[in-house]
């Protein structure tokens, strides 16, 4: 089976670090980036299987990422789990439609919820 490539688009390092690690443990392709452009850039270079995105960004937020993913055949169906402070604000209702399969809360998530939830997506 093919090793699976995750992106991580994530402004907080050692966030991003600690995922990154939580995911290449569990045999995952990682790539990352700091924000949602050097994201869009990165999934151009290549598709990732999954992604994990923070809400909550300087610059572009994940929305514009997501509306950005559902305009292309070849990206609208990649699996997004949203790892955010204040989880419970964002309407699981209004986002799943941009094929958000998850959303964890940095506040009470452990990594390895990640590492499950991505599982669970692919």
């Amino acid at each position: 089976m093919a090793t699976k490539r995750v992106l991580i688009i994530e402004d907080d390092q050692w966030f991003l670090s600690l995922v990154k690690k939580t995911l290449e443990r569990e045999k995952f392709a990682v790539v990352t980036a700091n924000n949602t452009i050097e994201g869009m850039a990165e999934i151009n270079k290549e598709v990732p299987d999954a992604i994990i995105l923070d809400f909550f960004m300087p610059g572009p937020n994940a929305l514009v990422l997501l509306h950005e993913l559902q305009s292309y055949g070849d990206t609208a169906k990649v699996p997004v789990v949203l790892c955010t402070n204040n989880a419970s604000d964002i309407p699981k209702e209004s986002i799943s439609s941009y094929g958000v399969v998850s959303i964890l809360d940095k506040a009470t998530m452990h990594p390895n919820d990640v590492a499950a939830a991505v599982r669970k997506a692919l």
